[in-house]
């Protein structure tokens, strides 16, 4: 099993996927590193979870649509950006994150 670093995972997804969305990423890019920063504990929990085999990935992708719905409403409440640009962000850093993640196994 390979080492999975939680944090650099997640600012190299979220840095490509802001910036697969242009100006409507820049203008949230800030506030989607400080949410996904702040879930950075429950993730990494999640992660060895996975990792040990203590989940399965359908168990992993059901926590991990939990953590996805309150990221999405944090960001929500800021009014920073559309809906739909923040729901591509949020899945987009947690499709790779779960990709990367399965090719740590």
């Amino acid at each position: 099993m390979m080492e999975f670093d939680v944090a650099k995972t997640l600012q190299d997804i979220s840095g490509q996927v802001v910036g697969e969305l242009g100006d409507a990423g820049s203008a949230f890019a800030g506030e989607l590193g400080k949410a996904f920063a702040e879930k950075q504990q429950s993730l990494a929990e999640l992660s060895d979870a996975y990792l040990s085999g203590e989940l399965d990935e359908t168990e992993l992708k059901q926590e991990l649509a939990r953590e996805q719905k309150v990221i999405e409403a944090q960001l929500f409440t800021l009014e920073i950006a559309a809906k739909a640009a923040i729901q591509k962000a949020v899945n987009g850093v947690m499709d790779g994150f779960v990709s990367t993640l399965k090719g740590a196994l």
